[in-house]
């Protein structure tokens, strides 16, 4: 009668256990699906700012490969200050992180863990691919922007529709020009190559969202 009342207790002590973890994996996985959702919307933002710098960039190169007394300098101020935007993505990492050095991530299947350790591996590739971009924009791209055109007019053309400052360029030189030109191709790639790690991100936070959801009927909030 002792061994099979402790073995019931055993039992039952088990169960509560179970009961438990599955319900903190079940809190942790809300928390982390509304960390990749946050993710989501930011993806795609930075999917339309980065389409936006693209054709301002394809813009200003077409515009400085025509002859100067048909370049429209107003255009091109107002697509070269759009070069200069940035919008880095950074990862909503701290649940995944909560989770992690709490020990919580041995309450989820094997399926889901290893979704989220691709997830923030690919997230990292594209903090990595922003880096770069960021140093091109800060070290290169900015200090020869700086050097052509009238940052008075550029500063107002970022936060309106016209100015009353001078549209004037520095150097319109065939080498300056060419010089400007690769600096914008290169904004132009890097762009382009973000919006691929852009891509790949999206499709491992489909997948991390829909087993979320098949897993622990999770709900948008």
């Amino acid at each position: 009668m002792i061994f099979l009342a402790v073995m019931m207790g055993f039992i039952a002590e088990n169960i509560r256990e179970g009961i438990s973890e599955h319900k903190r994996a079940a809190e942790f996985a809300q928390s982390y699906y509304e960390s990749i959702k946050k993710d989501t919307a930011l993806l795609y933002a930075a999917i339309r700012i980065s389409k936006h710098k693209i054709a301002a960039c394809d813009s200003s190169v077409a515009i400085l490969h025509l002859p100067i007394n048909q370049q429209k300098d107003t255009l091109l101020y107002r697509e070269v200050v759009t070069g200069t935007n940035v919008f880095p993505f950074h990862s909503s990492s701290g649940s995944y992180e909560q989770i992690k050095s709490s020990g919580s991530l041995r309450f989820f299947k094997q399926k889901m863990a290893n979704l989220m350790d691709e997830y923030e591996l690919q997230a990292k590739e594209v903090e990595n691919r922003e880096d770069i971009d960021l140093r091109f924009i800060t070290d290169k791209y900015i200090p020869l922007t700086i050097h052509m055109v009238n940052i008075e007019a550029a500063y107002d053309f970022r936060f309106s529709n016209k100015t009353t400052h001078e549209l004037y360029f520095s150097d319109r030189s065939i080498a300056a020009t060419r010089e400007w030109i690769n600096h914008i191709m290169i904004v132009k790639l890097l762009r382009m190559r973000s919006m691929q790690e852009y891509t790949r991100l999206l499709d491992v936070s489909g997948k991390v969202l829909a087993e979320l959801k098949s897993e622990y009927s999770l709900e948008d909030e």
